[in-house]
């Protein structure tokens, strides 16, 4: 007897890293629910040399049908190059649990299109470059100065970064308040061209916590809209013979994307 449920286990380095990922998958409607524990003794071999260390072992309750985006969302929060995610099906459920398992980690009713109110925030200095900070939000969502101060924090940690690039001496971020988590992107132009960039997720709780997302994610259609628009910004300017300082002046000024 089988059912179309799993019990899914992660080791953390820290309960940080586990509350963030467990809020994640539970705010995704990926997890009906996780358990995080107390932290245990590990010992692993790591790069040929046996290592021992407190890990924090977290447990998330999914369908089976889940794994593999339950996967690439903790590649996304967690901090190891290789963390550990095994899963382990679940022969039986009570039929009353098993309704609920459902009816917590069901797909939204509708994935069609709505526009996302977006806007122009403020210029930011992150070392040599001057960043224009757009902002987007979800339907009934809101963004608080709290959050765009921990935003403005985690790019600024990429100073050093942009400052050993042919950078441009500007940039874009956007700081998208989405349904499922929070999204950070920050682009600056290099010669030829380029823009470079930076991704950041974090779970949408006010004190959500800033971590390098997975590197095969670029952006999102709404994120891509903003993206367009600077590119056509440093289009018509930087590359059209008028200055960065003529390209940080052009915002977005729309409402939506």
């Amino acid at each position: 007897m089988t059912t179309p449920f799993i019990d899914i286990w992660i080791n953390c380095p820290d309960r940080p890293v586990a509350d963030g990922i467990a809020r994640a998958a539970v705010d995704a409607r990926l997890a009906a629910c996780a358990n995080v524990f107390p932290a245990v003794s590990s010992v692993y071999r790591w790069q040929g040399e046996v290592e021992q260390a407190e890990e924090v072992p977290l447990l998330l309750k999914c369908r089976a049908a889940d794994f593999e985006r339950v996967s690439a969302l903790v590649r996304s929060l967690h901090p190891y190059q290789v963390p550990s995610i095994v899963a382990a099906p679940l022969a039986a459920v009570d039929a009353t649990y098993g309704d609920w398992l459902r009816t917590q980690t069901s797909e939204p009713v509708s994935c069609a299109y709505q526009p996302r109110r977006a806007w122009f925030r403020e210029m930011v200095a992150i070392g040599p470059v001057s960043v224009k900070l757009n902002a987007i939000c979800a339907e009934g969502a809101t963004i608080g100065d709290e959050v765009f101060e921990a935003a403005i924090a985690k790019m600024r940690s990429a100073e050093n970064e942009i400052a050993h690039t042919p950078h441009q001496g500007a940039g874009f971020a956007i700081l998208h308040e989405g349904e499922e988590a929070r999204w950070l992107l920050l682009h600056w132009w290099v010669k030829g061209g380029i823009a470079a960039r930076k991704l950041w997720r974090a779970d949408r709780s006010p004190d959500g916590r800033f971590v390098e997302a997975d590197p095969l994610l670029m952006a999102c259609v709404w994120e891509l809209g903003l993206i367009d628009f600077e590119r056509r910004a440093w289009m018509n300017t930087a590359m059209s013979g008028k200055t960065v300082s003529d390209y940080t002046e052009e915002r977005f000024s729309g409402e939506y994307v």
